[in-house]
């Protein structure tokens, strides 16, 4: 499972920047890809191997093949080789003499006599093959074993004389089937043909192996006994046919199996093969390039399959293809490896009813049932002929009704405000989220729907009973039309909602295409958490330096957001909308992990340098960010002394002392904090007194315009004496040209970041800077 996972977020990360697919189309192609590799593993196993055995078991019996009708069975149930009983020499003498007069085309004695007996009985059977010249083959045997070498039986010159001979060896897997046979086989220096290769007329010794065809129903398979055609009471005719005369199936130990039926004489498995290279069925598709070709269709069909309806032909293609496949195969006679297939397509309706397991629960209130405002967001999009308005209520006062009440009634709550809305229609769809309450009206006239609205207002001024508490509700609504993208027209209504007020107008009607970049700023918080996922959230590092030397001594986390659809989105306006969203933490974790990461990496290259990471003031209210640096740093195994904490927005710190409480805890695990932005707005002095500050970062207000302001300048200079009074660091940030630069060493700040220096980049460009010179970060 945890290498499943590991493919699962591999794919999720190469896909979409690869390909530049849409999010959907990349998530289908990374869960068939995962698939396809969990078939190749499975494949590499050969776990399905029982599997392909058993198809083709079933294979052999969907297309029934006659059989050329020009070999024919001689079997006999009694040991013809026992030197002990000579007797049985001469009645195989004598059937081949019958043989001989039949007009025999030829003969192949797959029975060897690697003993002598009576020299009456050999020698009786050495002219009888005699008689019959070059139509009469003698089979030499190859026995497997277990436990040692295979072992030649050979019969022996004094009967065999100038016979030529054939070779056949035993093939049979371990569920007891032969689905291969070999053109030839080496014995004692000397390739010579099998009996299989050898009755279809191949006698060139080639190399290789070649697939056996079952088709044929073994009782189609002509077959005398040998007593019978001693006594004349044959009916088959011999006549210019090939004949094999071996043991029967009821002496165990040569008894074989072959598709439907599991006990038939050893000398069929060559018959099958020789009847096989008859009739030219031989083509064979291993697993490999069935997997490889399946792969690549269902790959290509998904590409062009841009609505759900082509989808669901392109999977019930793919579904169709197995056994289709399957049965064409039978009846062209090539053996294919279709389990593999099977198993990517099983795999990825796995992986995709998972995906969708895991939508659905996403999109539903785990406490109160309901659906949440992304499910309406999709049902408005997949029906694109809805009409009528989106609305959405804003409960006023929820957060505090939420603080007061107990968990258990929480979903109480909600749902007896769900039950008012829907005092006029029962079977009404309300989806919730926060709080949010939002439907589908199919009211068109917008002057209808407000008196409704307003209807539904007078109804919610009766306080609601929750657990024996009467509780007052404020509600107020926004409303938007669908008349555009249903997505920006839901964006729309809930902006509409916040806008809202319940005094002075609470029923707000959003307009049509306007406030672009607001409702992009709603859709946007509820994109956050894919975007991260998707790789459009992501971190670039610019470096610190130390201007003295040129050695970078660190770098600064920063993080990035380049949406497909809007282009790069600056990361003050989205780490708001991710305040809004309650994503903060999530955004800060995500930052973490990756620039740990990023800063192992760096270690490893060589490069000892500190990293940098914003946390906002507003998590220092609690132990919560303490619990997440210890995580990230034991899963990254980052170094903390390397890790630079910068706290921006001080003035948000609520309580000085919970956060110098935090940030000591902060520091225990071995990071240093600096304060970001000193100096702008209410960065005070008092906040740095009192919190366990290891630097400063002077604003690049005051940096950016040193060189044309005195004051400016006094004011860094001041600041950078502070720091080397107070024997903290001093970083400045900003600096922009050469003459900032110097007035900023020639002060004795030596570290600084700015554009003159290097601009933000990405890990890649990061490593192969130029620039170390092996300096420590710890030491300066």
């Amino acid at each position: 499972m945890n290498v499943i996972r590991t493919l699962d977020r591999a794919a999720a990360h190469t896909v979409k920047p690869v390909t530049g697919l849409p999010l959907g189309a990349a998530q289908r192609v990374k869960h068939l890809l995962v698939s396809a590799c969990i078939a190749l593993v499975l494949f590499m196993a050969t776990l399905l191997n029982p599997v392909d055995q058993f198809s083709w078991m079933v294979q052999s019996r969907l297309a029934h093949q006659e059989p050329s009708g020009d070999i024919v069975f001689v079997g006999t149930e009694r040991d013809m080789a026992d030197p002990q009983l000579p007797h049985r020499r001469k009645e195989l003498a004598r059937a081949l003499r019958n043989l001989e007069r039949e007009g025999v085309g030829r003969v192949y004695v797959d029975i060897a006599f690697p003993f002598e007996s009576s020299q009456e009985a050999d020698r009786d059977l050495a002219d009888a093959l005699a008689s019959l010249g070059p139509r009469a083959i003698v089979v030499d045997k190859i026995e497997r074993s277990a436990s040692a070498e295979d072992r030649l039986v050979t019969t022996t010159s004094s009967i065999a004389g100038q016979a030529r001979r054939v070779v056949s060896r035993d093939a049979g897997n371990w569920l007891g089937f032969s689905w291969t046979r070999q053109y030839a086989h080496e014995v004692r220096g000397q390739r010579l043909p099998t009996l299989a290769a050898s009755m279809a007329g191949i006698e060139d010794t080639r190399s290789g192996s070649f697939q056996v065809d079952y088709a044929m129903d073994s009782e189609d398979i002509a077959s005398v006994d040998l007593a019978d055609l001693n006594a004349g009471s044959s009916l088959v005719g011999f006549a210019g046919r090939t004949v094999v005369i071996g043991e029967a199936a009821s002496l165990s130990e040569k008894r074989q199996r072959v598709p439907g039926n599991y006990s038939v004489p050893e000398s069929y498995v060559a018959i099958y093969g020789a009847e096989t290279l008859k009739a030219g069925r031989t083509g064979y598709i291993s697993a490999l390039p069935a997997l490889v070709a399946y792969v690549l269709i269902f790959s290509v069909l998904l590409l062009i399959a841009n609505s759900r309806k082509r989808r669901r032909i392109v999977y019930a293609m793919m579904l169709a293809i197995v056994p289709v496949g399957f049965y064409v195969a039978s009846l062209l006679g090539v053996r294919v490896e279709l389990s593999y297939c099977a198993a990517v397509l099983l795999a990825y309706a796995a992986l995709r009813s998972r995906a969708r397991w895991k939508d659905r629960m996403a999109l539903v209130d785990n406490e109160t049932g309901l659906q949440k405002l992304r499910a309406l967001e999709a049902k408005v999009t997949q029906d694109i002929h809805m009409r009528g308005h989106l609305v959405v209520a804003r409960i006023h006062g929820y957060e505090y009704v939420f603080k007061t009440l107990p968990r258990a009634h929480r979903a109480q709550y909600i749902l007896k405000l769900v039950d008012r809305l829907r005092a006029t229609d029962g079977n009404l769809a309300i989806y919730s989220e926060g709080h949010h309450l939002a439907w589908h009206s199919k009211q068109e006239d917008g002057d209808r729907l407000a008196e409704h609205l307003e209807g539904l207002r007078a109804m919610f001024a009766a306080p609601i009973i929750v657990a024996g508490s009467s509780i007052d509700v404020g509600i107020s609504f926004g409303v938007a039309k669908l008349d555009g993208d249903p997505a920006v027209r839901l964006a729309a209504a809930v902006a509409a909602a916040e806008e809202s007020s319940e005094a002075l107008q609470p029923i707000k009607i959003a307009e049509s295409s306007s406030r672009f970049d607001e409702l992009w700023d709603i859709s946007l918080r509820a994109r956050i958490d894919e975007a991260m996922s998707a790789g459009e959230i992501f971190c670039v590092y610019q470096p610190k330096v130390d201007t003295r030397n040129g050695n970078m001594t660190g770098v600064e986390a920063l993080v990035r957001w380049q949406d497909p659809a809007r282009g790069f989105i600056p990361p003050m306006h989205f780490i708001a909308q991710c305040e809004k969203a309650g994503r903060m933490d999530a955004l800060t974790e995500f930052v973490f992990e990756h620039a740990c990461a990023a800063g192992r990496l760096m270690h490893f290259r060589g490069r000892s340098i500190t990293m940098s990471i914003n946390i906002s003031a507003t998590l220092l209210s609690d132990m919560k960010i303490v619990g997440m640096v210890r995580n990230v740093l034991q899963a990254t195994g980052f170094d903390p002394r390397f890790l630079i904490l910068e706290v921006t927005e001080t003035s948000r710190i609520g309580n000085l002392e919970t956060a110098e409480m935090v940030l000591n805890e902060l520091k225990s695990l071995g990071t240093r904090i600096s304060m970001d932005d000193f100096g702008v707005g209410e960065t005070n002095f008092e906040t740095f007194f009192e919190l366990p500050f290891d630097e400063l970062k002077i604003d690049r207000l005051f940096i950016a315009n040193m060189a044309k302001s005195s004051k400016a300048k006094a004011i860094v200079s001041s600041v950078v004496q502070m720091g080397r009074d107070a024997r903290i660091g001093v970083v400045a940030e900003g600096a922009e040209d050469a003459e900032t630069l110097k007035m900023l060493t020639e002060m004795g700040c030596t570290h600084v970041q700015g554009y003159i220096l290097a601009r933000p980049m990405s890990l890649d460009n990061l490593l192969q800077l130029n620039d170390f010179r092996g300096k420590d970060a710890l030491e300066g």
